[in-house]
């Protein structure tokens, strides 16, 4: 039995290699440099600061008025980003007991790792997430900041952070003086960080779509499509097919972009069957029931492009700043609206505190709030155990 557990662990190394050595270099890092972080609770590691803060002086001084403009608007969006993710998170539960075997509908963005019980499309590159997650949490941080000097609220430190395998950044208010400041001004600054983090997916997704498409359509037409990965033991895996496989038709419709293939599944129903041809061969693959879009059939692949000019190292550079692009896209939207989860010490969580002060009472919204903050905590919980349940699997079968 513990040979089967060292197997295992001993092939998770392997497989992670890159991941592991780095989070062990750190780990020698925070032990040698120790007396220059600030631990919290163990696992929050915070390395204070002054970097950045005459920066956030001289443009809150010079655009006082924007910025504070920028906060009052910010206010709004993290209120419907709060309604909006709540929503998410309730119709997300109501899919989950609906749909047997749903894969997990929120998983922790964890770089270079592969997290049972998650859509491998959800799987985040090392390099590129951890140089993603960096600049996110930069922008995050550096708006609280901007914003606080605007309404001349003291920022004492800022700095990098890690929270427990997470890089982020930090920055450190004056506490005394923020609580002495009108509501609107505390709404604004908890607002920022996840409006600054919406505005950031939607700059970069203009930059995607006004230089990256344009250059990509340019130089590397697309040619035609192939599978990137198949996830195993679902149902294109139970069929045959394997990562690197080109397709060339779906149901006898030629495929020769994405949207060809999308065109083409999107048409297939839970438990019908879809002939996906290579070429030389046919796979009649019978769909599986999709949690997302419950009349869709789900088959468990990630379809890429095959370009022209592929093979030349410009397409790689360039490729991979795109992929660096994407990520920062999607995860700077996803971070920032999940930051708005009213729960606990998150800036969701303290726009609704303070909201309910100023409906009920201190003690009145002490109480509320723990509630709630226990509910969705038992709610998050709970769309995390098919993620719980693969990995328990797969503990169990190393026994």
């Amino acid at each position: 039995m513990s040979f089967g557990f060292l197997s295992g662990l001993s092939g998770f190394i392997l497989g992670h290699k890159l991941v592991v050595g780095f989070y062990l270099l750190i780990a020698l890092l925070l032990f040698v440099y120790r007396k220059k972080f600030q631990f919290q609770f163990k696992v929050i590691a915070l390395y204070r600061t002054t970097f950045g803060l005459g920066l956030m002086d001289r443009i809150a001084s010079r655009h006082r008025e924007l910025v504070k403009l920028l906060g009052y608007i910010g206010i709004g969006v993290g209120f419907l980003s709060m309604f909006f993710i709540v929503f998410i998170l309730l119709q997300s539960v109501f899919t989950l007991a609906t749909v047997p075997n749903s894969p997990s509908p929120i998983s922790p963005v964890l770089p270079g790792v592969r997290i049972p019980g998650v859509p491998e499309s959800f799987f985040v590159p090392f390099v590129q997430g951890i140089i993603a997650i960096f600049i996110i949490a930069v922008v995050h941080e550096f708006a609280h900041g901007v914003v606080a000097r605007a309404h001349g609220v003291k920022v004492k430190s800022s700095g990098p952070a890690i929270i427990g395998p997470i890089f982020a950044a930090f920055v450190e208010p004056d506490e005394k003086q923020l609580k002495k400041k009108p509501d609107i001004v505390n709404y604004s600054l908890f607002a920022a960080g996840t409006f600054s983090n919406i505005v950031l997916a939607f700059v970069v997704l203009f930059l995607l779509s006004a230089v990256f498409s344009p250059i990509s359509s340019a130089f590397f037409p697309q040619q035609g499509v192939m599978l990137k990965n198949v996830e195993s033991g679902l149902p294109a895996a139970a069929a045959g097919l394997k990562p690197g496989m080109a397709i060339t038709a779906i149901n006898s419709q030629p495929i020769l972009s994405n949207n060809d293939a999308l065109n083409a599944l999107q048409l297939v129903r839970p438990n019908q069957t879809a002939v996906f041809s290579t070429g030389s061969r046919d796979f009649s693959v019978v769909a599986g029931a999709n949690s997302k879009y419950p009349g869709r059939g789900y088959f468990g692949i990630v379809i890429e492009p095959v370009l022209k000019n592929q093979s030349t190292p410009f397409f790689g550079i360039f490729s991979w700043l795109e992929g660096l692009f994407a990520l920062i896209a999607t995860l700077s939207f996803g971070i920032g609206i999940a930051n708005m989860i009213p729960i606990g010490p998150i800036d969701g969580g303290k726009m609704l505190h303070l909201a309910l002060q100023r409906i009920g009472g201190e003690q009145k919204a002490r109480r509320t709030f723990g509630r709630l903050s226990l509910l969705l905590l038992l709610v998050i919980l709970f769309l995390l155990s098919p993620i719980f349940r693969a990995i328990l699997k797969s503990v169990a079968g190393f026994f």
